[in-house]
C-alpha cells in the first residue's frame, strides 16, 4: 500500500468519524449536584439563597452541556435577584444585565422579555436618591406596556411561583396611593409553600410586622426581613430596636447601603457622631455617589469642626446636580461661615434660599451672616422670615431682640427677647424629656452614659441661653417704660444661678 493511499484513507476514515453522531460527555455527577442544590437555593428566595444560585447557575451555564438546561433558571434567578436588589436600596445593574444576556442568547427565554421590564422599570427603594435611573427603559412607554400585559402577566401568574411574585411586584408599582392592592396576599395563598411569595404578602402593600417575623423565624438568613422590620421600629420611633434589626441586616449583607445608611442616621441621632461619620464613609464605599450619605458625611465633619472636609463633601454633591443642592448650599455656607468667610457664605446661603424657600433655618443662617457683615435691614427681614416658618426659632427670635436693642426699639428688643426665652424653655423641657428616655433605655451602660453627658450639657446650654433671653427682655422692656413686663422677665431671668443676682439688682431697681 502506497503512502499516498494510506494518507488518503486515512483523511476518509476521519471524515466518517466527523459525520457520525458522537453522543455528549456525561455531566460530572458533582455539577449535578451543585444544579440540585441551586435549584433549593431558588427555592428559598431570600437575598442571599438568590445570589448563591446565580452563581451556581453562571458557573453551570459556562459549560456548554449544562448551558440549554441552565439558561431559564439563570435568567430567572437573576431576575428576582435584581428586583430583591432594587426593593432593598441596593443599585447593582449586573444581575438584570446577566439576566438581559442569557434572554438574548436563548431564543425560547423571550417570554422572559415582560419580566425584565418589570425589573428594569422598578425603582432603587430606600433613603434618597440612591441611583439614576436606568435610561434602558424609558418610564412612560415601559409603563404603557406593561399595563398593556397585565391580563396576560395575571393569567401566568396563577400557574407559576416566578411568574406570581414578578406579576405581585408590578401591581405593588402601578397600584396608585387609593387603589386597593390584594394580589400578592392572594397569590401567597396560592403558593403557600414559596417564602418569596410570603415576603411579598409581608412587604405590600404595607409592611406586616407579625408575618415578617414569621418568615425570619423559619429562614435566619432572610436578611430583608429583618431590614422591613428594622424600618417598621424606625417609623415608630424605636431607634433601638430599629438599629438591632439594621445590624442584622447589615451582618447578613454587608454589601447593603441602605443597612449602613441607616445605622448612621440612627449613630447621629444618639450623638455618637464619630460613628455616624464612619458608617455614612462605608455607605459611600459602597455607593461613592450616594447623595444622601454625603450630605451625613458633610454634617458630621461640621459637627466635629471639620469645616474644610465638610465644604468638600457639599461640593461633590452640588456637583452631581439635581438633587439636595439646597441642603448642599446651607451646609456649605454654615462651614464658610465658621471658618470666617462671609462673602463666599453669603454667596452659599443665597444659592439655598433660592432651593429651600421656606426653610427657618436657611433663613436664620442668611439673618446671621448679614447681622455679622452690618447689614441690619437684610438681617431684620431674614430672622423675620425664620420666624414665620417656625414661631419658636429661638436662634431668630433671640437675635431679633439683640437687632432691636441696637437700633434702641426697646418695645419689640423686648418682645423677641421674651419670645426667645419661652422658645428656650420649651427646648429645655424636651431636652429633660430626652434625658429622662435615656435613663429609662436599654442602651448599654456605657452608650448611655455618654448620651446623658452629652444631653445635660445641651439642658445646661439652653437653660443659660433662657436666662439671658429673659434677662434681655427685662432690660427692653424697662428701658421701653413697661415696667411690669420688666419685673416678670427679670423673676424669670433670677431663677438661674448665672442671672440669680443681677436679675434681682435689675428687680429691686425697677420695684
Amino acid at each position: 500500500m502506497s503512502r499516498r493511499f494510506l494518507f488518503l484513507s486515512l483523511v476518509f476514515l476521519a471524515s466518517c468519524a466527523v459525520n457520525e453522531k458522537v453522543p455528549p460527555s456525561l455531566p460530572h455527577p458533582e455539577l449535578k449536584q451543585q444544579a440540585a442544590e441551586a435549584a433549593v437555593l431558588l427555592k428559598k428566595g431570600s437575598y442571599v439563597s438568590l445570589k448563591q444560585a446565580v452563581q451556581t447557575y453562571s458557573r453551570l451555564y459556562a459549560r456548554p452541556e449544562f448551558r440549554k438546561e441552565t439558561a431559564p433558571k439563570l435568567a430567572i434567578a437573576a431576575l428576582l435577584l435584581a428586583v430583591r436588589e432594587k426593593e432593598l436600596g441596593m443599585s447593582n445593574k449586573s444581575y438584570l444585565d446577566t439576566a438581559l444576556e442569557v434572554i438574548r442568547q436563548n431564543r425560547p427565554l423571550a417570554g422572559l422579555v415582560p419580566y425584565a421590564e418589570i425589573a428594569g422599570f422598578l425603582w432603587v427603594q430606600g433613603k434618597g436618591v440612591i441611583a439614576e435611573v436606568d435610561d434602558r427603559f424609558d418610564t412612560k412607554e415601559t409603563e404603557e406596556k406593561l399595563r398593556a400585559m397585565e391580563p396576560e402577566l395575571r393569567e401566568k401568574a396563577k400557574v407559576d411561583e416566578f411568574s406570581a411574585y414578578m406579576y405581585a411586584t408590578l401591581r405593588c408599582l402601578l397600584a396608585s396611593p387609593s387603589e386597593s392592592v390584594t394580589e400578592p396576599e392572594e397569590l401567597a395563598a396560592r403558593f403557600p409553600d414559596s417564602p418569596m411569595l410570603q415576603y411579598k404578602k409581608a412587604t405590600c402593600p404595607q409592611e406586616n410586622e407579625e408575618w415578617l417575623r414569621a418568615i425570619l423565624g423559619q429562614d435566619p438568613q432572610f436578611y430583608e426581613a429583618a431590614y422591613q422590620l428594622g424600618m417598621i421600629a424606625l417609623s415608630r420611633g424605636n431607634l433601638l430596636q430599629a438599629e438591632g434589626h439594621f445590624l442584622k441586616m447589615h451582618e447578613g449583607i454587608p454589601e447593603s447601603s441602605q443597612a449602613t445608611i441607616l445605622l448612621a442616621t440612627i449613630a447621629f441621632a444618639l450623638e455618637e457622631v464619630e460613628r455616624s461619620l464612619d458608617l455614612y464613609e462605608q455607605t459611600l464605599a459602597i455607593v461613592p455617589d450616594y447623595r444622601d450619605a454625603l450630605l451625613g458625611q458633610a454634617i458630621c465633619l461640621s459637627t466635629l469642626g471639620r469645616s474644610e472636609e465638610a465644604i468638600a463633601a457639599c461640593g461633590k454633591i452640588i456637583g452631581l446636580g439635581y438633587w439636595l443642592l439646597g441642603e448642599s448650599y446651607y451646609w456649605k455656607a454654615w462651614n464658610q461661615h465658621e471658618l470666617k468667610d462671609d462673602v463666599s457664605a453669603e454667596a452659599s446661603i443665597e444659592q439655598s434660599k433660592g432651593r429651600l424657600p421656606t426653610s427657618t433655618e436657611v433663613f436664620t443662617l442668611s439673618g446671621l451672616i448679614a447681622m455679622e457683615r452690618g447689614d441690619s435691614a437684610k438681617a431684620e427681614k431674614d430672622f423675620l422670615e425664620a420666624v414665620r416658618y417656625n414661631p419658636a426659632n429661638s436662634q431668630a427670635l433671640f437675635n431679633l431682640g439683640a437687632l432691636y436693642a441696637r437700633s434702641e426699639n426697646w418695645p419689640d428688643s423686648g418682645l423677641y427677647f421674651e419670645k426667645a426665652g419661652f422658645a428656650f424653655e420649651n427646648e429645655s423641657q424636651s431636652l429633660q424629656e430626652k434625658i429622662t428616655q435615656v435613663l429609662y433605655s436599654s442602651l448599654v451602660q456605657e452608650r448611655k452614659d455618654r448620651l446623658l453627658q452629652k444631653r445635660k450639657s445641651q439642658l445646661d446650654r439652653t437653660l443659660l441661653s433662657r436666662a439671658t433671653a429673659f434677662y434681655n427682655a427685662a432690660a427692653g422692656y424697662f428701658n421701653a417704660g413697661q415696667k411690669f413686663k420688666a419685673l416678670e422677665m427679670a423673676t424669670r431671668s433670677a431663677e438661674h444661678a448665672a442671672f440669680k443676682e443681677k436679675a434681682e439688682a435689675l428687680s429691686s431697681g425697677i420695684k
